[in-house]
């Protein structure tokens, strides 16, 4: 699920804003152990929520959903030493923000997760530990990543658009370049939204972090986060761009007209391609190119302020398991980071959207190459830095090289 990266200062009325919501959480209800758990839209389905409710008849489980926005990580901060805080909450997939604040979480290590944890992807458990046997959260989903294409613009293009082929055309960044320019010039079709867009797409695929293992020094990569930046600004240069924003309006206009052609998305996508009333059968799903990519995916974690950690414990390990993955992938279109369910059946999936494609093997491919690369919490800082500058290389023609020297400048500035 996606939910804005942008974590600031917590005002009064933020932790204000929690106490209330969070009033009575702490307390028994008629003998029974009373358990809040506060989670955004489209992190746990209505049939996890049914499940969980029926496994712990004895609990008082209080589910609340909370906006999918900006203030959600800064409301959930505010909240982590304070009683009002929720007994467990979902964290999103800016988990590396939290970890220095290990000791406000329950350390879900001490109650017997290690019995489970060849059950997911590795490199999404190994994601959920703030040192090597502390765990502040377990793992709901994954966003491995495919490619999604217009088919009328590839038609257009003189383009392939049978899926395999398409993932053969673009399995390099040169072929999914040389694609982007066959569309604009046999089409006069951009193959990306927005340079920011695609910039975001390129640094889901770095393998290195943007400090160095001790975090002692930013490196950006080790020249990854140029690549990057680089791919944006050629395509960008050559008029490869539509122009706009994700999170907008004028892309759910975008998507429902083919006014471009191509985006790397989760299996997320799905949703928002439905619920931005895009026409069936006009976008398939192929592999995406160059290195394998994760986009979201969600988590569940117990606060260290909560009276009953055991019983919260054993709640959180329910509702991430194979049983409500599943639930949660069939209503919500979350991909289970529980490997057991990718099966035949699952792979078989279709969608009315894309025809009789099967098009979930893209995500698995992507799930089961992806490594475990540690983050350093300031990262999610600076990728917004480069995501700022070339968002004005774009609107107002800011000359790239300069842009790029401002933002290591901006980059080397954070402590």
């Amino acid at each position: 699920m996606k939910l804005t990266k942008i974590i600031g200062l917590a005002s009064m009325a933020a932790v204000s804003a929690l106490a209330i919501a969070g009033c009575g959480n702490k307390s028994s209800d008629g003998g029974k152990v009373s358990l809040s758990i506060n989670y955004y839209n489209g992190a746990i389905s209505k049939q996890a929520i049914k499940n969980t409710k029926a496994k712990f008849p004895k609990y008082k489980l209080t589910f609340k959903q909370v906006p999918a926005n900006e203030d959600y990580d800064t409301k959930l901060k505010a909240s982590l030493s304070s009683t009002s805080a929720p007994d467990i909450a979902a964290i999103n997939s800016n988990i590396v923000d939290y970890l220095p604040y290990k000791e406000k979480f329950v350390n879900l290590a001490d109650y017997g997760t290690d019995k489970v944890a060849d059950q997911y992807v590795a490199w999404k458990w190994d994601s959920t530990f703030a040192t090597k046997d502390y765990q502040i959260a377990m793992p709901i989903d994954i966003g491995p990543t495919a490619f999604m294409y217009n088919v009328a613009n590839f038609k257009k293009a003189g383009l392939p658009t049978d899926p395999d082929e398409v993932s053969a055309g673009i399995k390099s960044l040169d072929g999914y370049m040389n694609y982007a320019k066959q569309l604009k010039e046999k089409a006069n079709k951009p193959m990306w939204l927005g340079a920011v867009a695609l910039l975001q797409e390129m640094e889901q695929k770095m393998t290195k972090d943007m400090y160095s293992a001790n975090g002692k020094k930013l490196t950006l990569g080790d020249g990854q986060l140029k690549d990057a930046w680089d791919f944006t600004v050629k395509g960008l240069k050559a008029g490869y761009m539509f122009g706009v924003k994700a999170n907008s309006s004028d892309n759910v206009n975008a998507q429902q007209k083919g006014m471009y052609s191509g985006m790397i998305q989760a299996s997320w996508g799905i949703a928002d391609l439905k619920e931005n009333g895009t026409k069936n059968n006009s976008w398939l799903i192929a592999r995406a190119p160059g290195e394998p990519a994760n986009s979201g995916g969600s988590y569940l974690a117990v606060i260290k302020t909560t009276k009953h950690a055991k019983q919260a414990a054993e709640v959180v390990k329910y509702l991430t398991n194979k049983k409500n993955q599943e639930a949660n992938y069939k209503e919500l279109a979350l991909f289970p980071s529980v490997k057991a369910l990718y099966n035949d059946d699952f792979k078989n999936v279709t969608d009315p959207l894309f025809g009789d494609e099967k098009y979930n093997k893209y995500f698995i491919e992507s799930a089961n190459e992806l490594e475990y690369t540690k983050a350093d919490p300031r990262s999610t800082a600076v990728r917004q830095i480069f995501e700022n500058q070339m968002q004005l290389v774009q609107d107002s023609n800011k000359n790239p090289d300069k842009a790029w020297k401002e933002a290591v400048a901006k980059a080397e500035a954070i402590q």
